[in-house]
């Protein structure tokens, strides 16, 4: 007899391990360019902190693009046809990469590795969300975030330790390809569609729910909850992507070795993924705004203090730390405030406007050098993650799902 459906993170703890692996294999993909972006774009014959801007910033719009584009396709052909075809895309960065380092190559790969990490993240996420139901909805974005998080950190400092001693980043792309290989064949033979948990969990929403005439428009300023948290969440990928594209090339320009660069963007991924298994399961609690805004707080104060401690960990578990308050949290309360049956499309446009949150810090960047000074951009960056703070502190509703 087939086993009964239920809701539950314990109760579908075999599934939900699968999926926590699956994000830590996207985390990987992009965790060995993080701290290899000098490496990379070394023979373009730009400025180096130029090439990191237009790599951040390629993989930002398209990261963004996919993930608005993923509650579409979920809604249209399934969960795991379109989680599928995210890791189908991703077999093509690494063999971008490779095949020669003008910069149409290293662009077309970063386009192809935006694409495949908003599939593959957007919908991991979604169907983790799926069978968990609510109340251990934080603590399962925790460890979701956390895989994935540490992912980075950890394929970021291995990738900077093997070009310092070994030189040559062909056997990392060899790696980050039979990674996408294995995801790809989990995908697709392993992982079940999760369509029916969501049809289990909408058993017991109000029967009022309604689909709002447009989800994007409802998520990005017409809910005053879902307003807050969209725009919280821009904020927050923009001092990332700052960090991922001015960091290195400073370091690196300063003297530091590369491995300066993968152990800072270790300890500040690390933080940021374990610190989720103890802020996830406290954003079931449902005040988010007692996590939201401490953590922009502490991302402006560690983004403020790199100027001038640049190569000591304060600032980098300040932003790990903070990133870890707000990261699960604001994907907690996107999927509070959104029914079931347009949560999908809700989470989507969240996160395409999160990760236009790369393309605003590239933006900042490029203006810091403009002014001469790229370091600039942390003093900037970390004003506006400061002001977040308190517009959220302000602006967020108190009485909220």
């Amino acid at each position: 007899m087939k086993k009964a459906l239920v809701l539950g993170l314990k109760e579908n703890a075999g599934l939900f391990a699968l999926l926590v692996v699956m994000s830590g294999f996207v985390g990987t993909m992009v965790g060995i360019e993080r701290s290899l972006l000098p490496e990379l774009t070394a023979a373009w014959g730009i400025r180096p902190l130029h090439a990191s801007f237009i790599m951040v910033g390629v993989f930002g719009v398209s990261k963004a693009s996919a993930n608005l584009v993923t509650g579409h396709l979920i809604g249209k052909f399934g969960r795991k046809p379109t989680l599928t075809a995210g890791w189908f895309l991703a077999l093509f960065t690494p063999v971008l990469l490779s095949l020669d380092s003008a910069p149409i190559f290293g662009i077309l790969a970063n386009i192809v590795l935006g694409l495949s990490q908003g599939i593959t993240w957007s919908t991991t996420v979604i169907m983790k969300i799926d069978i968990v139901g609510t109340s251990k909805r934080g603590t399962a974005m925790g460890l979701n975030e956390s895989a994935g998080y540490v992912a980075v950190g950890l394929a970021s400092a291995v990738g900077a330790w093997y070009v310092q001693k070994f030189s040559g980043v062909e056997p990392l792309l060899l790696g980050t390809g039979c990674i996408a290989l294995l995801a790809l064949l989990l995908a697709h033979f392993s992982v079940p569609e999760t369509a029916a948990w969501v049809a289990l969990e909408a058993q017991s929403e109000p029967t009022s729910s309604h689909l709002p005439h447009t989800v994007f428009a409802e998520t990005t300023w017409k809910n005053k909850a879902l307003r807050n948290i969209t725009w919280s969440g821009v904020v927050n990928n923009a001092n990332d992507g700052i960090l991922w594209a001015v960091l290195p090339i400073l370091l690196v320009s300063e003297g530091h070795a590369l491995t300066v660069v993968g152990t800072l963007t270790a300890v500040h991924a690390s933080v940021w993924g374990l610190g989720q298994l103890i802020t996830g399961p406290l954003s079931n609690r449902r005040n988010i705004k007692a996590l939201i805004v401490p953590g922009m707080a502490a991302q402006g104060l560690g983004l403020l203090l790199i100027p001038i401690l640049p190569t000591s960990f304060l600032p980098y578990l300040l932003i790990g730390g903070g990133t870890a308050m707000v990261y699960p949290t604001f994907l907690v309360g996107v999927s509070n405030h959104a029914p079931t049956h347009w949560r999908p499309k809700a989470l989507s446009t969240y996160r395409f406007w999160r990760d236009i949150g790369y393309v605003f810090g590239g933006l900042i960047g490029w203006m810091a050098i403009t002014l001469g000074s790229p370091i600039v951009s942390f003093n900037l960056i970390g004003i506006i993650t400061t002001l977040a703070a308190v517009v959220f502190a302000m602006s967020y509703p108190n009485k909220t799902p």
